[in-house]
């Protein structure tokens, strides 16, 4: 999964806090998932709290705001060492390694009960890396620990299509599931759902996305071409600009405990 890397180191580091509108630095923005994680810690203490693709360190910054993260170890474990330099120093703990790569040892040693947490990274796996990677993830987890994500995904296949091939027409194989086909992975590789609520929604300008992918001119128009002949879900996801367009991701916080076995 480090192969995304490549285009994306451009955003990382200070860049990161502004991109999208300073999504991923905002408070508010962080705040379901922020709570529904400091509920369960609240109810069910854990040992370490481990950020899976962490980046910047911010949502552990946020949760140990909220006085959650009392008597535990933070980790941030991300493949971008410049994301990770910007993680606290002194009260995190830095692994730079890749979310479908990691094992447990790398986290904890002997019965340490482990909390874990992620916020806008399933996508990354793509469509055939999905299912193996939750089952990785679930591999890691002992029975009862939880697994709580905000993950981009969408209520009609529709939509989800539409934003898929989006994403096609932008040469990368990032993939957004339909809410329902998420769940259903989940349970697959031995996550119980127990809880989805949704979370803010992310606008991603052609400007931001030029950007972050490396699309030249010739390659928005061609994305605003595609997007006006293809009008049917663009309401709820897309629109176009008058120089260009914005799309939108939906996403939702999924609360998942490890069932009693693995797949």
């Amino acid at each position: 999964m480090k192969d995304y890397l490549g285009a994306e180191k451009v955003v990382h580091g200070q860049p990161w806090g502004a991109l999208h509108d300073g999504y991923f630095s905002d408070p508010a923005v962080a705040r379901p998932l922020v709570e529904t994680a400091s509920a369960i810690l609240a109810a069910s203490p854990a040992d370490v709290i481990v950020d899976l693709g962490g980046g910047t360190g911010f949502l552990l910054s946020q949760l140990a705001a909220s006085g959650a993260c009392t008597g535990a170890d933070l980790v941030n474990l991300d493949c971008s060492e410049t994301q990770l330099a910007l993680s606290g120093k002194e009260s995190v703990s830095r692994i730079c390694a890749s979310i479908d790569g990691f094992r447990r040892g790398d986290l904890v040693a002997g019965e340490s009960r482990v909390f874990f947490m992620m916020r806008s990274v399933l996508h990354y796996a793509g469509e055939d890396g999905l299912s193996p990677l939750l089952r990785h993830l679930r591999a890691q987890a002992k029975e009862g620990e939880f697994f709580v994500h905000q993950t981009a995904s969408f209520a009609h296949e529709k939509e989800a299509g539409f934003i898929n091939n989006l994403y096609r027409h932008m040469h990368t194989d990032k993939w957004y599931p339909t809410v329902d086909a998420l769940q259903k992975l989940l349970a697959d590789a031995g996550w119980r759902v127990t809880a989805t609520i949704p979370a803010p929604t992310l606008r991603l300008t052609s400007e931001d996305l030029a950007r972050r992918y490396a699309l030249d001119a010739s390659d928005l128009a061609g994305i605003r071409d595609w997007m006006a002949k293809t009008p049917d879900p663009i309401n709820k996801v897309a629109r176009l600009t008058t120089s260009g367009f914005e799309a939108y991701l939906h996403y939702w916080v999924y609360t998942c405990v490890a069932d009693g076995h693995s797949v």
